[in-house]
């Protein structure tokens, strides 16, 4: 189970960024983090939080505030980093490092997240492993690691402060973060999509419904097909046994007709071995002429027999003076090799002496510049700084002055008069000593004004303290009266104020302790760097680099030997065997020549090629046969681009010809679905005629029809009800009218009725208009009110009429739209089907007959092209053949002019090339082993300077905390001291105001002279300390740069490099004298050489001649036997009679062409069956054919399992929503419950009885469905919203039971649990009631291995009493310690967030 162990902070808001990490280790099962308010101790939890989930603090969605300001430290970007080491839910432990930075601009900061990194142990192999990863994929996978979601470790396991009362918040915030934690937005989306799913695929269902029935039609006449096809096989089989019996009688007669032929092979291979043996009988003749005409005057055969010119022979080789001239000739050519590797050996080493003496001249002249140097250098430092010469001393015994004596009384001027600038050692020691004793007489100098400058200014600066503090007392107690009472008494608040508190306060011991913490880690840190072994280690370092050297000495001269033995080897053997292959090659030319002469001659081509030159033929037929298939390929690409094209408008046609007919037949069949009785398209039209009907007098039959758009007829009845809606009529309008008219009636007597003007001719008739006025007006027998009441109820009708006939248009005003597209549709694939089968120009017949006719012409291109791709396949082989061989010739001949100079003495090593290779192969053994050692001791020497490091660094740690503790133990000191101080100068302060007064005035008058006096020598001094710093510094850097040119000449002289020039010269004379001797030796030898070759070479001129005078007998002897060979063949074959076989042979061949008539026959039928066969096929091969089998049932299985997946996804669907329910239901109780307990153990008050969490579903839509959480409180028998009814105290203390209710429910494999600042707005019952239960929660999680809670607080009484209520518990351990968070003085003097362990006694 997963869990935290440690956390490291640096450069986080008020953590130094520069300084060392702040780390804190995580106890099991309690942590307890103190400190003042501002101190750091939300940044922990803040750091936690940032660290597993990557969230940044309420309130720093930049993340600029969150790391520490740059301004504050005069920087222009700060990096921080959080470092967390937890172990993951299978106990691994692991490292989770996030880094951060902030870079401040003019104006504005900006903060930029870097890359994290995860480190864990492989379990298998124990080596660490790191993994980067981008931010946004660590947020992922540290929550995976502890086993917890980010909603949870967010708003539950690490809340922030500000953030702590989210249960009651406004209900928006509040549902988020519990849809949040139960994450019931993600199942809410799984069910929208099983439900888009599940109707996707009951769409598909439909579709593949119809696909099948399609695929059942073309599976029966496929079926029809096969049956035909069957049928036609039977009859193909038929014939076929009619051909087999002609076939066995043909195999008879081929029987026959062959035994006849091999009679008549026997005599043509007669004839033919007989006319072999003619043709090599004159070819051998004609070679015994031209031997004997090549020979001419030493053909000798007329004189001698073949046995005495074979004695005569024996005799030349068995010659002993021959034998003799060969071996002078070898040990002379021996003799004079020996000596032209001497004299070279002579030259090389002429050349590296020649080559050493120039260093060496270039050492001396260097040296003497420096001696010039030295001279000028000990010149300028005796004018510059005044050297003088110590007195001399006298030998007392002889009363004479030695060399030495003498040297010393040598003024410095005649030191520097030598133009040689060659000073001797005792002239050097005198200058040296002279050197010393003015440096010793400057330091003196220079210390001895520094001391006495140094004592007067302390004296000075006594007095002037002295004044200072007199005067300082005085100031102040003259002012104090009661504002200076005022002063002190404040004084004294913020001395109590500065003061560190009890639980911080550093203790005396602590201060100890450091200081022994810190004194051994420097005693570790001397033992460390005093070791032994880092100087053993340098020292065995150097050695095998010595070794090392000497061995790659070895090696490189041990290369060279061998690589030249192995040449000396190999150049005669390559030699050997590039004759074979130029040999071998020629033959396999010929053959390839003569095994392709049918190729070449078919094409109008010959060649012949010599030994001579091989290659130039077969260049000349290459680039014909070349030139010929360019143009071959040429015509086959052109007509096979065009039966390429003419085949993809076929296909293209075909295709597009069975999709426009598929497509017209679904719409066919859509059309047929839309013009149902009951659609949308007959609705529309019923409602058309309807309309016409009604407005029968009023309709514009040209506008509205049975063949008007639908929108066109919404838009007229859009027109009517707009203006019907218009027409309005009041009844109390009309009753208005009337009044007035009657109003005016009986103003206005005298003029008469007011509607026509007319004058009323007495009272009746003025009474009669009112009476008629009143009716009028009555809407109970008024007319004018009858005809208002039925207009309005015609218009009603009209209104709703219209309306309905609006609302069935536009219901299905998308299928009328959808009928016109799809006639529109299939008028137009009508008149594309009957264009492509029709015939006519660019249809598919036309494109069908061009595609034939193409693919003959595109045959015979190819056929060519193969012809010839075959022929220059051969030529190439021919050609490279024959340019090989050309090669090989050329470099026989090159090396073997190579090897008559080559290898002439170039080793000298006795060693043969196997033993060389050992000795190679030992000293790469010796050279490796060497360098293993070294590395070893490398790696050794590092890993102790790294243990070095690490303790120095440790001990500078413990050194600084050590001081750091004895400083605020002393300043805590100090305060206690001047706090006693000042309340006992508050008690006299009265009574010395007025003594103070009267002695301030002398005191300061004094006090202004000392400072003028102090200023005055503080001048006078700095200048004389400059003055005399000045020169010391001045003269020892010029004593040193004359060290250092003194150790170089010392080096020069003790390495003796001007005995190497004469001993290099010496050498150089031997050398050159051995070189004229070797070369005189040279010319001796190379006359005798010269005449020992020449009387070889007439030895071999004489065993030549006879040889071929032996060859010639030879070849008459083989002339006679051939001719004797042809008379016994020319016998043999007027013996053999062909007549019979002749006869026999010619039968059997007619009988032969007769059955090959019959089978010609049945081929004829056959070849129509199969074309039967052949169009079965192809119809079978088409795309509704092809597989129809397959493809129905796989069809079929289709459609039956995405009737089963709509099945299944229905069933998931209501599983899924029944779970989520269940689940819901079952987590809000367990939570519920944990509240119920935790409420009563830590509220203390008499109010509330109970607080819980209710989700109220708002929608009844299982999809849809979604809660409303609240959190209520009971008060006696009722429940009402605690948010807005309750305190702060309530409120705090509600979401602490809320959130440690959801850590026990869902934080099943992470026991965390951090708690930042729970007593805020609590009274003490409350605190020790929420001790309590945190105390019990302790003791009850305890057994369980990886529960830790982490509490953050101010309150050092709600710690008591966490310590009191732990006590008190029984079966866990209490923890060792807990953490203090303090802000501390850095190196810098700001003040910097520390975190320290204190021991949990001290608590």
């Amino acid at each position: 189970m997963a869990s935290i162990a440690k956390l490291s902070i640096r450069g986080v808001r008020s953590f130094s960024p520069n300084d060392d990490e702040q780390v804190i280790g995580f106890c099991f099962p309690l942590t307890i983090i103190v400190g003042a308010n501002g101190c750091g101790k939300t940044t922990i939890i803040e750091s936690l939080k940032y660290g597993v989930t990557g969230s940044l603090p309420p309130g720093n969605k930049s993340g600029q505030s969150f790391v520490h300001d740059p301004r504050s430290i005069g920087q222009s970007s700060v990096k921080a980093s959080i470092k967390l080491r937890f172990n993951n839910t299978q106990g691994s432990s692991m490292v989770v490092a996030r880094s951060m930075e902030v870079t401040q601009k003019k104006t504005t900061a900006s903060f930029k997240a870097l890359d994290g990194t995860i480190r864990t142990v492989n379990r298998e192999t124990g080596e660490r492993v790191t993994m980067s990863h981008k931010c946004s994929e660590l947020d992922k996978s540290v929550p995976i690691y502890l086993g917890v979601s980010k909603p949870i470790l967010e708003h539950v396991v690490f809340c922030h402060q500000e953030d702590a009362s989210w249960p009651l918040q406004e209900g928006a915030v509040l549902k988020k973060r519990f849809d949040d934690i139960f994450d019931s937005t993600r199942y809410a989306k799984a069910l929208e999509a099983i439900k888009a799913e599940r109707k996707n695929y009951a769409s598909q269902v439909k579709d593949l419904k119809a696909d099948l029935e399609g695929l059942n039609s073309h599976k029966h006449a496929a079926t029809g097909f096969r049956e035909e096809l069957e049928d036609c096989k039977d009859k193909i089989s038929g014939l076929d046994d009619k051909i087999k019996n002609s076939n066995d009688e043909i195999e008879k007669e081929t029987l026959t007709a062959q035994e006849a032929s091999k009679v008549l092979a026997k005599i043509d291979e007669f004839k033919e071995n007989l006319d072999y043996k003619r043709n090599d009988m004159e070819t051998q003749d004609a070679v015994y002429a031209k031997q004997k005409e090549l020979l001419g005057k030493d053909d000798l055969s007329e004189k001698h027999t073949y046995q005495e010119l074979n004695e005569m022979l024996r005799e030349l080789n068995d010659a002993r003076h021959e034998n003799e001239a060969a071996r002078s000739l070898e040990r002379k050519e021996m003799e004079y090799q020996e000596v032209e590797r001497q004299v070279e050996k002579l030259r090389r080493r002429t050349n590296e002496l020649n080559s050493r003496k120039g260093k060496l001249e270039a050492e001396k002249d260097a040296h003497l510049n420096v001696l010039r140097s030295r001279f000028k250098m000990m010149e300028g430092i005796h004018t510059k700084h005044n050297i003088e010469l110590e007195s001399l001393t006298q030998d007392d015994d002889e009363g004479t002055l030695t060399q030495g004596t003498l040297n010393s009384r040598m003024s410095l001027n005649s030191i520097f008069t030598s133009e040689t600038h060659a000073i001797d050692s005792t002239d050097m020691e005198a200058f040296q000593k002279a050197l010393d004793n003015k440096h010793a007489h400057l330091t003196g100098a220079f210390n001895d004004a520094k001391k006495q400058h140094r004592k007067e200014e302390d004296a000075m600066q006594k007095e002037i303290l002295e004044l200072q503090a007199s005067k300082a007392a005085l100031d102040n107690d003259r002012k104090r009266n009661d504002s200076a009472k005022t002063q002190a008494m404040r004084e004294l608040t913020q001395i109590s104020s500065q003061m560190s508190s009890s639980l911080s306060r550093v203790r005396k011991e602590d201060v100890k302790d450091a200081k022994r913490q810190a004194e051994k880690l420097a005693e570790n840190r001397d033992s460390m760097n005093s070791h032994p072994r880092r100087e053993e280690i340098t020292k065995e370092i150097r050695v095998q680099e010595d070794k090392l050297r000497s061995i790659a000495t070895s090696i490189e001269q041990d290369s060279k030997i061998r690589d030249q033995l192995r040449l000396r080897s190999n150049e005669q053997n390559e030699i050997d065997m590039l004759d074979r292959q130029v040999d071998q090659e020629y033959d396999a030319t010929q053959s390839l020549i003569k095994d392709n002469s049918f190729l070449i001659s078919s094409q109008g081509e010959n060649i012949n090629i010599t030994k001579e030159d091989p290659v130039a033929p077969v260049e000349v037929l290459c680039n014909n046969v070349r030139s010929k298939l360019i143009d071959a390929q040429t015509e086959s690409d052109r007509y096979n681009s065009a039966v390429g094209d003419i085949q993809r408008k076929v296909s293209e046609k075909k295709a597009t010809l069975q999709s426009h007919k598929q497509r017209y037949q679904n719409l066919q069949q859509k059309k047929t679905h839309l013009t149902r009785e009951d659609g949308g398209v007959q609705k529309i039209k019923s409602v058309v005629r309807a309309l016409m009907r009604h407005d029968d007098a009023s309709i514009d039959r040209e506008r509205i029809n049975e063949d008007t758009s639908p929108s066109e007829v919404l838009k007229y009845i859009g027109e009517q009800v707009t203006a019907y809606s218009e027409y309005e009529e009041k009844p109390e309008q009309i009753t208005k009218v009337v009044k007035r008219l009657k109003k005016m009636a009986t103003k206005q007597r005298e003029h008469g009725c007011p509607c026509c003007m007319r004058a009323f001719q007495n009272d009746a008739e003025t009474q009669g208009f009112l009476t008629r006025m009143n009716e009028l007006a009555d809407p109970h027998v008024s007319e004018l009110h009858a005809m208002s009441n039925k207009k309005q109820k015609d218009v009603r009708e009209f209104l709703e009429r219209y309306e309905n006939w609006r609302r069935i248009i536009s219901e299905h005003i998308n299928e009328h739209l959808e009928f016109t597209r799809v006639t529109e549709e299939m008028r137009e694939l009508a008149v594309i089907i009957e264009d492509e089968e029709g015939g006519g120009r660019g249809s598919l017949k036309e494109l069908e007959s061009d595609l034939k006719t193409e693919e003959d012409t595109l045959g015979e291109k190819k056929e060519l092209v193969n012809d010839l791709q075959a022929l220059m396949t051969a030529v190439n082989g021919i050609h490279d053949n024959a340019k090989r061989m050309w090669i090989k010739m050329g470099n026989v001949k090159e090396k073997k002019e190579k090897l008559k100079y080559q290898f002439m003495g170039n080793v000298d090593d006795p060693r043969d090339l196997k033993t060389v290779e050992k000795d190679l192969t030992k000293s790469s053994d010796q050279k490796e082993s060497a360098y293993n050692c070294i590395n070893k001791l490398n790696n050794e020497q590092k890993q102790l300077n790294e243990k070095i490091s690490r303790i120095t660094n440790q001990a500078a740690t413990a050194e600084r905390s050590a001081r750091e503790k004895e400083d605020a133990y002393n300043r805590d000191q100090v305060s206690s001291k001047r706090k006693d101080e000042l309340n006992d100068q508050l008690k006299n302060m009265t009574e010395q105001d007025k003594e103070f007064d009267k002695q301030i005035l002398p005191i300061r008058s004094q006090l202004m002279q000392k400072e003028s006096d102090r200023e005055r020598m503080r001048d006078s001094n700095a200048q004389e300390d400059g003055m005399l710093g000045g020169q010391l510094k001045d003269f020892e850097r010029d004593t040193d740069k004359l060290k250092e040119v003194n150790e170089k000449i010392e080096q020069y002289i003790r390495l003796k490099k001007s005995d190497a020039i004469n001993e290099v010269d010496q050498k150089l004379l031997h050398s050159a004298e051995d070189i004229r001797s070797g070369e005189e030796q040279m010319t001796q030898i190379k006359p005798e050489l010269e005449n020992l070759k020449k009387e070889v070479e007439d030895c071999e001129r004489q065993k030549k001649t006879l040889q071929d005078n032996l060859d010639l007998f030879k070849l008459e002897k083989k002339v006679d036997q051939l001719q004797e060979e042809i008379k016994s063949l020319q016998d043999e074959l007027d013996a053999m009679g062909g007549d019979t076989s002749n006869e026999q042979h010619k039968a059997a061949v007619s009988i032969i062409r007769q059955h090959q008539s019959k089978i010609e026959r049945y081929n004829g039928r056959m070849q129509g069956l199969n074309e039967q066969k052949r169009n079965l096929r192809r119809k079978l091969n088409e795309p509704e054919y092809k597989g129809v089998e397959e493809r129905q049932r796989m069809k079929m299985i289709e459609h039956e399992t995405t009737t089963i997946v709509v099945s299944d996804l229905d069933k998931y669907y209501d599983a899924l929503d029944k779970a989520l329910l269940r689940y819901h239901g079952m987590k809000i109780g367990d939570i519920n419950k944990i509240i119920r307990e935790l409420w009563s153990l830590t509220y203390k008050g008499q109010d509330i009885s109970n607080i819980e969490i209710q989700s109220g579903q708002d929608s009844g839509s299982r999809a849809n469905r979604s809660y409303n959480y609240r959190i209520v409180m009971s008060k006696g028998n009722t429940q009402m919203d605690m948010r807005g009814r309750c305190s702060a105290g309530q409120r705090v203390l509600a979401s602490i039971v809320i959130r440690l209710a959801l850590a026990e429910t869902f934080c099943l494999n992470c026991g965390v649990m951090a708690l930042d600042e729970p007593t805020t707005n609590l009274d003490y019952e409350n605190k020790r009631g929420l001790a309590i239960a945190l105390a019990q929660i302790i003791a009850s999680r305890a057994a369980q291995s990886n529960f830790q809670l982490v509490v953050i607080t101010h309150d050092e009484d709600f710690v008591s009493m966490m310590k009191q209520e732990l006590s008190s518990q029984t079966g866990f351990n209490m923890p060792e310690r807990y953490y203090q968070v303090s802000r501390e003085e850095g190196h810098d003097g700001r003040f910097y967030s520390k975190i320290g362990a204190v021991d949990w006694d001290d608590l």
